[in-house]
């Protein structure tokens, strides 16, 4: 469960923030002054990774940290809670925020409040992250894949969710427990990068994209040429993007 974000500038000044606790926008001045100072003394550090998420316990709750070029996601869970489908949350919306509004985040005055579909791009990311999905949406995957699994040149195609578990698909458990540590430790590149990030399981290839915060899976026959499964993923990436966003 996360209780809020905020989008804040390298120099800790808070441009945008969200409560889901009261699912309402909250006052940017209500950014508490540690979080400012630690987004500055993280930015200060050479040794501070961009696109890596860093956390902070304070008190009962846990502050987690991600750097991009022109921003910085703040988000807050309560302590015991499971972290790991926060941080990729973070990772994908920060680069899908980069990716839409990174121009004009470097130059923006005003309140990112007034940005068009900024509000429902991040309900998105938060919902495919922390609720089960449902059934239709599960079907609805399931005949996305059906095609590709008919496709002889492709072995194993499946939809994995933030911490690695297959929703749907023909992976087989051979393949599993390696693609769960790609896909858990944030290392799959998102779907509007034009190469997929290649893992290589047994004698398969598998080529993988991150839709919002799925994954998206092919691996192609190992006699059949990898670019079946590169030209799969793509096709069914996009698809899977158009599902999600519907």
């Amino acid at each position: 469960m996360i209780h809020c974000l905020y989008i804040v500038t390298s120099d800790g000044e808070s441009l945008y923030g969200k409560s889901f606790e009261e699912d309402s926008r909250i006052d940017t001045k209500t950014l508490p002054a540690f979080v400012r100072n630690s987004v500055v003394l993280f930015h200060s550090r050479s040794s501070t990774s961009s696109e890596r998420v860093y956390t902070l316990e304070y008190e009962e709750s846990v502050w987690a940290y991600a750097f991009f070029q022109s921003l910085v996601l703040v988000a807050r869970t309560s302590q015991g809670q499971h972290i790991s489908p926060m941080k990729n949350m973070m990772l994908a919306l920060g680069r899908s925020l980069m990716s839409q509004y990174g121009d004009t985040i470097r130059s923006w005055t005003g309140s990112m409040s007034e940005i068009i579909d900024l509000d429902s791009l991040i309900d998105d990311y938060i919902s495919v992250s922390f609720t089960n999905p449902s059934e239709s949406l599960l079907d609805a995957i399931s005949q996305l894949l059906d095609s590709a699994m008919e496709r002889q040149e492709i072995s194993f195609v499946g939809v994995f969710d933030s911490s690695g578990k297959m929703l749907r698909g023909n992976f087989p458990e051979s393949h599993l427990f390696r693609l769960e540590v790609e896909i858990s430790r944030g290392a799959i590149k998102p779907v509007m990068d034009i190469v997929p990030t290649s893992v290589s399981s047994g004698e398969h290839k598998v080529q993988m994209f991150q839709v919002k915060t799925l994954t998206i899976a092919v691996a192609a026959d190992p006699l059949e040429s990898d670019m079946h499964a590169v030209s799969m993923v793509g096709e069914l990436a996009y698809s899977l993007n158009e599902l999600l966003s519907g």
